[in-house]
C-alpha cells in the first residue's frame, strides 16, 4: 500500500527550500476563483468511465496548457522589460489534467532558468485569465471603447492567487505522480458518490479532544486499540507486538495511530487489507478540500477508515512531522483507547437495584 506522507497542506503550498530555477520535475496545481467549476464538467456512469468534459474556456486553458513556446516567451519578454536580460527557457509538459475547478499539470525543467518557474506559471495564468475576461466582455461600439476596458479589469481573475507544487524528489516519485493525476475523475466521482463520507466535519467530540475528521466518525463507538511500536522493542518483542495488534482487530477493536513508522504501517495494511477499520491520526489540518492521499481514498470510499486531526488553521509550506508531534499523536491514540476502555468496563458493570 503507498504511503500517505506527512506534511501541512496548503491550496497554495511552496517549499522555502527550493530553487525553482534548477532542473527538476514538478506537479503543479492551479485552482480557479472561489473553486468554481467554470472548466469542464464530470461525465460518465461509473467510476471507471468518469472523464471531464471541457467548457470552452476549459478547452483555452489546455490549448494554452500544450504550448509552452508561447508561454515561455511571454515570460521572457516579461523578464528583458524588467532587467534588461535575455531568457532562454527549456521545459518539458509530461502530463496534465483538466477538472471543472482546477487544473493539474506535470513539467520537467530540463535545465537551469535565468528565472523561477513561478514566473512560465504566471504567464500560463495570465494567458488564460485574458481569454476569461474576453469571454466575459462582448464586443462594443468604438464610443464604449473606454467604459468596456473598465468593466474589464473588473473582472476577477480565473485563477486563485498563487499555486501548489510539489517537485519530485525521489525514484519511482513520477509515475505515482501521473497516476495521481490521470486518476482525478474517478476520485472526483468516488467522492460525489460517497459525499457525507469525504465531507470534512468540524468539531468532532470525543472524551476532552476536538477533531477535524474525514471518514465513518461512527467507528468512534467502537473500542480502541492503540498502535504504537517502541524504538526499544527488539525483533521478537515487535513480532509480538505487532500480532497482537492485528488479533484486536480481528476480536472487534478499531485500530488508532498516527501509523507513522513502518512498522505501524505494516500493522494498518494488513488489517485493511482482511476488510477491518481503522482510525489515523493526523498533524495535518484539514482545508474544505481534503481528502485521504493514495489507496487511502478508496479505502476510505469502503468505510474502512476515519482520518482525525487536532490542527488548526493552516501553512503555505511542506514539512515533515516533528518527533514531538509524533509523540503527541501517539498519547492521544492510546488516551483515546483507554477512554473506549474504560466505557467497556462501566458499560459492563451491574446496576444496582433498589
Amino acid at each position: 500500500m503507498a504511503q500517505a506522507e506527512h506534511h501541512i497542506s496548503s491550496p497554495h503550498r511552496r517549499s522555502i527550500f527550493c530553487d525553482y530555477k534548477e532542473r527538476g520535475i514538478y506537479l503543479i496545481t492551479l485552482c480557479t476563483e472561489g473553486r468554481k467549476p467554470l472548466l469542464g464538467q464530470l461525465m460518465g456512469t461509473s467510476a471507471e468511465e468518469a472523464h471531464i468534459q471541457p467548457t470552452t474556456l476549459g478547452e483555452i486553458v489546455v490549448r494554452n496548457w500544450l504550448d509552452p513556446p508561447t508561454i515561455q516567451r511571454r515570460a521572457a519578454k516579461d523578464k528583458q522589460r524588467k532587467t534588461g536580460q535575455s531568457c532562454t527557457r527549456e521545459i518539458k509538459l509530461l502530463a496534465y489534467q483538466l477538472m471543472p475547478d482546477h487544473f493539474h499539470g506535470i513539467i520537467f525543467v530540463t535545465q537551469k532558468m535565468d528565472i523561477p518557474l513561478g514566473n512560465i506559471i504566471n504567464a500560463f495564468k495570465s494567458s488564460c485569465t485574458r481569454a476569461y475576461r474576453e469571454m466575459l466582455t462582448p464586443p462594443v461600439a468604438p464610443t464604449t471603447v473606454g467604459s468596456t476596458t473598465c468593466r474589464a479589469r473588473q473582472v476577477s481573475s480565473l485563477w486563485e492567487k498563487g499555486y501548489h507544487d510539489r517537485r519530485l524528489t525521489r525514484e519511482g516519485q513520477l509515475q505515482n505522480m501521473i497516476d495521481y493525476v490521470e486518476d482525478n475523475p474517478r476520485r472526483l466521482f468516488v467522492r460525489r458518490k460517497h459525499a457525507d463520507t469525504f465531507h470534512v466535519q468540524q468539531d468532532v467530540r470525543f472524551g476532552d479532544y476536538s477533531f477535524m475528521a474525514v471518514g465513518d466518525v461512527l467507528l468512534l463507538d467502537s473500542p480502541l486499540h492503540a498502535v504504537h511500536v517502541r524504538r526499544h522493542f527488539t525483533p521478537e518483542e515487535r513480532r509480538h507486538y505487532m500480532n497482537n495488534c492485528v488479533l484486536a482487530a480481528r476480536n472487534g477493536k478499531v485500530l488508532i495511530s498516527p501509523f507513522i513508522s513502518e512498522y505501524e504501517k505494516q500493522v494498518r495494511d494488513v488489517v485493511l487489507q482482511e476488510g477491518y477499520a481503522v482510525i489515523q491520526l493526523s498533524n495535518e489540518p484539514f482545508s474544505k478540500y481534503y481528502k485521504p492521499s493514495g489507496e487511502l481514498f478508496d479505502i476510505c470510499a469502503n468505510g474502512q477508515l476515519l482520518m482525525l486531526s487536532l490542527s488548526e488553521g493552516n501553512s503555505t509550506f511542506s514539512r515533515r512531522i516533528t518527533r514531538q508531534e509524533c509523540c503527541s499523536l501517539n498519547t492521544v491514540a492510546e488516551g483515546l483507547a483507554s477512554l473506549t476502555a474504560a466505557r467497556a468496563r462501566a458499560e459492563a458493570q451491574p446496576t444496582d437495584t433498589q
